[in-house]
């Protein structure tokens, strides 16, 4: 998928957000079908966004937390220190999105396709990511403190300086990129990484530098 593919005809929010300036910012998007979504610093709680064409718009530092955006396309988008708390992610399309700093506390990823994003620093605490594709990602330092990566598949995927402390990998598969934080205080790399997954039922190999 590439934001080329991206329609928003005859795309409409389920519900529009609360704040007046998000509905103008909304409108004038939709109003311009050759620019993508410019919506900085917006607030945009309250909304049901689902199914939105949003590939490679610009969402950094906006307020979605509780917004409803299953299916949601953000392919390329810029997201950073967005704040997805609690947020309904299922089966969006995170693909090469920019991350850095955002926020997924409690948020729901199941199914999302996180292929090549680079999510630098966010914050993943308690989220629900479970069959999610995290392929390719980048999620150095990123925190996944009680999160659930349950049945999550990875393709030399970075979680370098990541904490994992309470994470579920059950059903994790794929090639990593450590060391990652697995007990507070603890990190582990290499074989013993390795182990600390299978113990987990993760089938997960842990790859070297020189191999990615």
């Amino acid at each position: 998928m590439t934001g080329s593919s991206s329609t928003r005809e005859p795309w409409q929010p389920l519900r529009w957000p609360d704040a007046p300036e998000a509905v103008a910012a909304l409108r004038r998007w939709l109003d311009d079908p050759d620019q993508p979504l410019y919506a900085l610093d917006v607030d945009l709680r309250g909304a049901d966004l689902s199914g939105g064409p949003f590939a490679d718009g610009w969402l950094s530092r906006s307020n979605l937390a509780d917004a409803v955006l299953r299916g949601t396309e953000l392919w390329g988008a810029h997201c950073e220190e967005t704040r997805f708390i609690r947020a309904n992610l299922v089966d969006a399309d995170l693909v090469k999105a920019v991350l850095h700093g955002a926020s997924f506390v409690r948020a729901q990823l199941i199914g999302a396709n996180l292929t090549g994003a680079d999510a630098l620093g966010a914050r993943f605490t308690e989220a629900d990511l479970r069959r999610a594709n995290l392929a390719g990602a980048f999620f150095t330092d990123a925190d996944f403190t009680r999160a659930d990566l349950s049945g999550t598949s990875l393709t030399n995927t970075s979680f370098r300086g990541a904490v994992l402390v309470d994470a579920t990998v059950s059903g994790m598969t794929g090639t990593v990129l450590g060391p990652t934080e697995v007990v507070p205080g603890l990190k582990l790399d290499g074989a013993e990484l390795e182990q600390w997954f299978g113990a987990r039922g993760a089938a997960v190999s842990v790859l070297r530098t020189q191999s990615v």
